[in-house]
């Protein structure tokens, strides 16, 4: 049983190691609950909120916790967010993007891209390549007990249809995106999906990121605290919402920061910012109990 001083960070490992030192400086009467494997996270994302089990304060990405968060948000289990946090940049709420709660707020969102091996011609340039058959055989997808399969399903399906159905059933859902990265560098796949953070650069030099043309997805990373939580758990948020900290996670991260006036980190920057956004609607509903 989760206990109202917990802290779970179900995030990815090259922002991990900063944000458990943070937490560590800024002295406060928290209980990190260790680092967790992507099994772990998916399990917990599955069961939050089930039996009243709720974090102090929980950092996570899966769907199945934004279904449970909507589904417990009236229960008086979770602290509805005050207004006087910062609020989610304007380039983003014209999206769409803003929370549809006002118990849980995005601290960033981890954007996907393509990883691509040099040796492909024509080149890839956008998610439509992958539809390709001389592609479509050879795509690394990170594994199912993360969100991408099923979002690589859904995005794929909803923007091309029937085109689609050769790289979803063909996918490979093996690996890891910095194994995804390795092997597309050692030519076992022409294509994977991946982060900004583990595929800028190739050991070898035969892959490259590709920023698609239709836009990287955006999957939010977002935190929520339990009602009966210590008010340092709140000044955690505060922190994760701060210039300091959101700097760390656009620069360092290649993650997209929420808050405005934070910059774009370099590749985001460079492709004027474009996303292609699921939508809350069609992100939840990866998280239903039915769906998995």
């Amino acid at each position: 049983m989760m206990s109202p001083d917990s802290v779970y960070l179900a995030i990815a490992p090259n922002i991990l190691r900063k944000t458990v030192q943070d937490l560590a400086r800024m002295d406060l009467d928290l209980d990190l609950i260790p680092p967790q494997t992507h099994q772990e996270m998916l399990d917990f994302s599955v069961g939050f909120g089930r039996d009243g089990d709720i974090p102090g304060l929980t950092l996570c990405a899966y769907p199945q916790y934004y279904y449970n968060l909507l589904q417990y948000q009236t229960t008086g289990k979770l602290a509805s967010l005050p207004d006087t946090l910062p609020p989610m940049r304007a380039e983003l709420t014209a999206l769409g993007m803003a929370e549809p709660s006002s118990h849980f707020r995005v601290i960033g969102f981890v954007p996907f891209v393509i990883a691509a091996a040099k040796r492909v011609s024509p080149p890839i340039w956008d998610w439509e390549d992958l539809c390709r058959p001389d592609l479509c055989g050879s795509i690394a997808v990170p594994p199912r007990d993360t969100p991408l399969p099923d979002l690589f399903d859904t995005m794929m399906t909803a923007r091309y249809g029937d085109r689609a159905a050769g790289a979803i059933a063909g996918k490979n859902v093996s690996y890891t995106p910095l194994d995804i990265n390795k092997r597309v560098d050692a030519g076992e796949f022409l294509a994977g999906v991946s982060i900004p953070a583990f595929s800028k650069t190739y050991r070898e030099g035969n892959g490259h990121m590709v920023w698609p043309s239709s836009g990287a997805w955006p999957v939010p990373l977002a935190a929520a605290v339990r009602a009966d939580a210590p008010p340092d758990a709140m000044r955690f948020l505060r922190y994760l919402l701060s210039n300091e900290y959101q700097n760390y996670l656009s620069i360092s991260g290649g993650i997209i920061p929420v808050v405005e006036g934070v910059p774009w980190f370099d590749e985001m920057a460079a492709n004027n910012g474009r996303l292609q956004w699921p939508g809350w609607d069609a992100l939840v509903a990866l998280g239903r109990p039915e769906a998995a």
